[in-house]
């Protein structure tokens, strides 16, 4: 190899070495290179030089004036490519950094948060949990609640820092047996190593897992729709399918009627039992009242305020001639601002400290099984309805947006024409009854 060869063969390599960063495209590089290409509906592609990420210029037609063009990003997204328009080209206005941008600029761009694009591909499992629980502490009380729903059920089962994008519709197929075998370490009861358990039980165990898995999905759904609704992510494909287990919703059953209720009130301790009978009162639940305040009871209207509920919404609960009376005697003294329901000592209840007392006051009032505090928020509702008052007044004193909930639980204890007409209707059979059994209910 003579010495112009070998100075050649270094010159090429040194070319190589020294390419730069930034992507070339002639055909894009100037304005003069970009106004030399027709008119097209569809854009020109090049590489950015970044993974998985193409520059697009579409032309656009001049009519009657010049129009700058448009500078495209394309990403891969599962089978196919997403696009989207970030910026205007420098065809014929000067560019601003901004909406207008050289060629070096739209390369430029691509790899960082400005593009939209590629803030959705980063956009992490983690961050959507951590946005939608911000999301919940503005508006619904039940921020720590999904909080902690979704650490364990999504965080755990997902790799928290991968992307929203790359997720897939397998992934989520395995999401429900994972649930259903992997509840929070917290509610796993320790039983006798040679428990026998019968054929129902464990039926009615499968039942609960699915229910909770149920309830759980709530929480991930939302969290997920909220990323999109965002457009955190160009698509809910991966979860849309996601369903619930069916047959797992049954009525209410654990309420207490009023001979219960009142064995209840008695056999709850001193301190308890003001709790109780408000919660009897009002329909009202455990953390409603715990924080309820002595400005929230109006004797002129003979209400209570639910200042902020589950949902996030307040309300007025109308009180009977007892309740006011109660109320009455409970805020007595206060001020406005003093804690309606405290313990004997003065503190503020907390936030679980209602399963004690109330397991205990069941205990000795014989009610088997015992009932937890939310079952006199279902007595107060369930007494109602028995009464004969509508399901969508019973639904606005609960505080629900709609009688659907209501309808499920307690719709079947309502007077209704169906049974009025069917009890009219339906002829006697001729059923020979003893008539020497006797009712032990009363």
């Amino acid at each position: 190899m003579d010495i112009s060869g070998h100075f050649f063969l270094c010159h090429r390599l040194a070319s190589k070495v020294t390419v730069p960063r930034t992507a070339r495209a002639g055909f894009l590089e100037t304005r003069t290179a970009r106004l030399k290409l027709p008119p097209a509906g569809k854009p020109y592609w090049t590489r950015s030089g970044k993974e998985g990420v193409h520059l697009g210029y579409r032309r656009r037609k001049p009519y009657g004036r010049d129009v700058n063009g448009s500078w495209l990003a394309r990403r891969s997204a599962g089978d196919g490519y997403e696009t989207e328009v970030f910026a205007e080209a420098d065809d014929f206005s000067e560019a601003d950094g901004n909406a207008i941008l050289t060629y070096q600029q739209a390369i430029a761009k691509l790899g960082t948060q400005l593009s939209a694009l590629q803030r959705r591909a980063r956009y992490t499992i983690k961050n959507a949990v951590d946005d939608y629980v911000a999301y919940l502490r503005l508006n619904h009380e039940t921020a720590k609640e999904a909080e902690g729903v979704l650490k364990h059920y999504v965080l755990r089962f997902f790799d928290p820092d991968r992307a929203i994008s790359d997720l897939t519709r397998e992934d989520f197929a395995r999401w429900p047996a994972w649930a259903m075998a992997n509840p929070p370490a917290g509610r796993r009861k320790k039983r006798a190593a040679r428990e026998v358990v019968s054929a129902d039980e464990v039926s009615e165990r499968e039942r609960r897992r699915k229910e909770r898995v149920n309830r759980v999905l709530n929480n991930v759904l939302a969290c997920f729709n909220r990323a999109y609704a965002d457009d955190r992510v160009p698509s809910d494909m991966a979860w849309s399918r996601l369903k619930r287990f069916k047959g797992t919703d049954r009525a209410r059953k654990r309420w207490l009627d009023i001979a219960g209720c009142q064995r209840l009130m008695n056999a709850s301790s001193a301190e308890f039992r003001k709790i109780v009978q408000a919660a009897l009162l009002t329909g009202a639940r455990w953390s409603e009242l715990r924080q309820m305040r002595a400005a929230d009871y109006d004797h002129g209207s003979g209400t209570v305020l639910v200042a902020k509920s589950k949902s996030g919404a307040a309300r007025h609960v109308y009180l009977t001639k007892e309740g006011k009376a109660a109320f009455a005697e409970w805020t007595a003294g206060l001020e406005n601002q003093a804690l309606i329901f405290t313990r004997a000592d003065g503190e503020p209840w907390g936030s679980h400290d209602q399963h004690r007392p109330m397991h205990a006051a069941c205990e000795i009032a014989r009610i088997v099984p015992p009932v937890g505090f939310h079952a006199l928020r279902h007595s107060y509702a369930s007494i109602l309805v028995k009464k004969g008052v509508s399901l969508p007044i019973v639904a606005e004193a609960l505080g629900h947006s709609g009688t659907r909930m209501v309808e499920r639980h307690y719709g079947h204890l309502a007077p209704s024409h169906i049974a009025a007409t069917i009890r009219q209707k339906l002829p006697r059979f001729g059923v020979e009854i003893g008539g020497k059994v006797r009712s032990l209910r009363p």
